[in-house]
């Protein structure tokens, strides 16, 4: 597992209703039962959605086992690629109204930073300090792939050149996102996923959620942007280590990688509210008496150890939300 400390949580629900989508076949349907085939959709992405997130520092504790989706715990590789130091991370969970491969619903899991070893084009070493996206799970395969290994390629200064592979390194997997909107203004939402209850191919959601939350706004009304980030002095790049490849998944959308990606998300909104999170489990997806689930996530009271259960947050209307082209990290 990496090194941990502490997480300093963040969590960021997008919720705003998906449009109609089209028939099965077509070229405008992007559900998991098109027939059509994951093409690669190249960076940089442009997407809308709206945003809500929560901030919170927690004292240090080693880093759970459900900070990774099982199949990239079990390659060692991958879990001790870097060290984790804690300091700001988040978990976010997104609604997309529109992306270049059409709607689609998010949840991911940003524990905080992580150091690690990296290489420059000139093959001098360094240590690094960014946050990683641990644990990701999107709604539909033609994101899942495309997050994963973009499959595109682009070519060097001259024809000479050898062309490299763009990929984002970012640890997609399906789940199943439920929502719902209150008379009282307040958003539920619950994430069942594909690869919670020991099946390799990750062939359909599980029947208890991983993940709920349910959002209550108070004031309404305010500008935000990621771009702060930047002006008080947060380095917000994402470091990414390679990917194992996925067995028999259902839509062959677990695709490995070779080299580490970084890359520099973007969410920007004129009218944001700030709210509060419940973020109460229950028994969430517990099996029994045990504490866990069946691939042995631990079920915390509200979902991460140490979180409070009631967050004041901040929700970003008709955001933007951007993920630029990867950098190549060796």
């Amino acid at each position: 597992m990496r090194l941990s400390s502490a997480l300093v949580g963040s969590v960021v629900a997008t919720a705003a209703k998906i449009p109609q989508q089209s028939p099965a076949g077509s070229d405008n349907d992007w559900t998991n039962n098109s027939i059509k085939p994951i093409e690669p959709v190249p960076a940089p992405w442009s997407l809308h959605g709206t945003v809500y997130s929560i901030a919170s520092v927690l004292p240090p504790s080693e880093l759970p086992t459900k900070a990774y989706a099982p199949l990239e715990r079990a390659d060692a590789a991958y879990t001790t690629a870097d060290a984790y130091v804690g300091l700001l991370g988040m978990i976010q969970i997104i609604r997309y109204t529109d992306s270049p491969v059409g709607p689609y619903d998010e949840l991911l899991m940003i524990p905080g930073y992580f150091k690690y070893p990296h290489v420059d084009a000139e093959g001098r070493e360094s240590e690094r300090l960014n946050p990683s996206i641990t644990r990701i799970y999107v709604s539909q395969r033609y994101t899942a792939k495309n997050g994963r290994m973009i499959n595109a390629v682009v070519f060097g200064a001259n024809d000479a050149s050898p062309p490299l592979p763009i990929d984002w390194n970012i640890p997609k997997h399906l789940a199943k996102f439920d929502w719902t909107e209150d008379e009282n203004g307040s958003t539920t939402v619950k994430v069942y996923p594909f690869d919670t209850m020991g099946d390799a191919a990750e062939s359909g959601p599980a029947g208890l959620p991983f993940f709920q939350t349910t959002f209550a706004p108070i004031l309404d009304g305010l500008p935000y942007s990621t771009d702060l980030y930047e002006w008080i002095g947060i380095n917000a790049t994402l470091a990414q280590p390679p990917l194992p490849a996925g067995p028999g998944s259902r839509h062959s959308e677990l695709a490995g990688t070779s080299q580490w990606r970084a890359v520099v998300p973007g969410q920007a909104s004129e009218c944001s509210s700030l709210g509060l999170f419940d973020l109460g489990q229950g028994r969430g997806d517990a099996v029994g008496n045990t504490g866990k689930n069946a691939v042995g996530d631990e079920v915390f009271p509200n979902f991460w150890p140490g979180m409070p259960r009631m967050n004041l947050g901040l929700r970003m209307d008709n955001a933007r939300i951007s993920f630029g082209s990867p950098e190549i990290w060796g």
